[in-house]
């Protein structure tokens, strides 16, 4: 009898410390009323549900507002049809990364939103919007000048980015301090097992979501709808992170939609993406020189962006095993200060951010693509053999005027680059320029131009200072030139 007793008071005492599975935000005093700061009574929910070992928190329907809050590991963030979490228009409502032991993600130092780190086991889900409010941290009738380049150096001369050509792209100009803007959205840094499904991300003051040094990722079904005249309103960033998975996507982003630097294992799928920079960004290496490679993006749509495919090594580490196949791409030149000049592939390997020398960019496919653009394909290497075995097979493009082939056409733009004489510089526009690449194989890449082009469009293919030149099936006038002309 004695042992009967002590095992049912075990199960008593067992059964009142366990936790229960869903924490609603409201039952710890958040108020979806659309003007009441919750990021206390959020961050509560959170902590407890961490305190008892995990389990769901629900955001139901109503406009909560609030500040950066923290997710730990074995939770799930789940946002119900009709909620929306809303970011606060005060930046002091927003933590900073450094004081929680990471730094790197973004524009400025601070968090976002949603943030983890050092956490596993953790998702974002659901049928409800995260709301950053972007457009309450920028001047939207104003117009950034970029100053990363010599206009002396373009075609159009102190007349190039004129704001008299058009300003209704932007970018805008950003209020107050850089470094205290309202950081990512949703960041997870250092975590594992990360999952984020079906959710609605809004008007992001900057980067929308961003993994970094991660691993085990998947983003399925979510859609990114951000104002596009916002800089560094991108969509997903990937640093150092390995083995992801995005599917099933609808990104518009006032920059890059989908950005990965330093990641390997990557797939990229069935997506729809609407860019102001590079709709698919592959380097740009700000934070290492750390390699990357293994990257397969397929069955995806670009549409009205400044670039569609953009690989760029500006450091060191190597970026290897790449392949792009059945694209639709469609881009154009927009105004301002925006990097890309409306190609539909660009890759370049080029030292910048001060840095001396660049990586190699290798072993890329690019298979069953239709690209409607302004302007061609540039492939561009500042050593000889920094690019390395490049592969177009059966690419259907179409380039085509448009009314700002004028006030920006006829130049190559490369930033970021140390020497401003090679940021945009005039050069004829071929269908596909190819400077100091070593393996270049082109299979059926077919070119139809409109017959009213400006004068600097020239047909065929341009290639300076390469070796291993293979063109088949491809009825296109090969030019091959000494030098490029900077």
């Amino acid at each position: 009898m004695k042992q009967i007793l002590i095992v049912a008071a075990a199960l008593l005492v067992s059964t009142s410390t366990t936790a229960q599975s869903d924490y609603n935000i409201v039952d710890f005093g958040a108020i979806g009323d659309g003007r009441t700061l919750n990021t206390v009574a959020i961050q509560a929910a959170v902590d407890s549900c961490s305190h008892h070992g995990g389990g769901r928190i629900i955001v139901p329907a109503g406009i909560f507002l609030t500040g950066s809050v923290r997710l730990f590991s074995n939770l799930e963030f789940y946002l119900g049809a009709g909620a929306r979490l809303t970011g606060s228009p005060d930046n002091k409502d927003y933590l900073h990364q450094k004081d929680f032991g990471f730094s790197g993600p973004g524009a400025g130092s601070r968090t976002g939103i949603l943030f983890a780190h050092d956490a596993e086991n953790i998702s974002i889900t659901g049928k409800g919007v995260i709301d950053g409010q972007g457009d309450l941290f920028v001047y939207p009738d104003s117009l950034q000048h970029a100053t990363d380049f010599n206009p002396a150096n373009t075609r159009q001369g102190s007349d190039y980015g004129d704001p008299k050509f058009g300003r209704t792209d932007g970018p805008v100009l950003w209020k107050g301090d850089y470094e205290n803007r309202p950081g990512v959205m949703i960041i997870f840094d250092g975590c594992k097992h990360v999952r984020v499904e079906d959710i609605g991300l809004h008007i992001s003051p900057n980067w929308t979501m961003a993994f970094q040094d991660c691993e085990d990722v998947k983003v399925r079904g979510i859609s990114i709808d951000n104002d596009m005249s916002i800089p560094n309103s991108d969509g997903i960033d990937l640093y150092d992170t390995k083995n992801a998975v995005i599917s099933d996507c609808v990104i518009h982003s006032g920059d890059d939609a989908i950005a990965l630097i330093g990641s390997s294992n990557i797939a990229v799928t069935n997506c729809i993406l609407h860019s102001r920079s590079s709709a698919i960004r592959i380097g740009y290496n700000v934070f290492n020189h750390h390699n990357s490679g293994s990257l397969l993006f397929d069955n995806i749509r670009i549409y009205d962006s400044n670039r569609g495919i953009g690989i760029f090594q500006r450091m060191d580490g190597d970026m290897t095993n790449m392949v792009f196949s059945n694209m639709i791409i469609q881009t154009r030149l927009h105004t301002g200060g925006w990097w890309g000049h409306g190609e539909p592939i660009h890759i370049s390997a080029i030292p910048a951010m001060g840095n001396k020398t660049a990586g190699k960019i290798a072993n890329v496919r690019f298979s069953h693509i239709v690209a409607t653009a302004q302007t061609g394909i540039v492939l561009y290497a500042s050593t000889a053999g920094a690019l390395k075995d490049i592969v177009f097979n059966d690419v259907d493009l179409t380039i085509a005027p448009g009314p700002l082939s004028d006030a920006y056409g006829g130049n190559i733009d490369l930033r970021p680059v140390n020497d401003l004489s090679h940021a945009i510089f005039r050069h004829d526009i071929p269908a596909l320029f190819a400077y100091q690449v070593d393996g270049l194989e082109i299979r059926r890449l077919r070119v139809n131009q409109d017959a009213h082009l400006p004068k600097y469009y020239r047909s065929g293919i341009e290639d300076s200072n390469c070796s291993r030149v293979r063109i088949s099936d491809s009825p296109l006038a090969r030019v091959q030139a000494s030098s490029p002309a900077p």
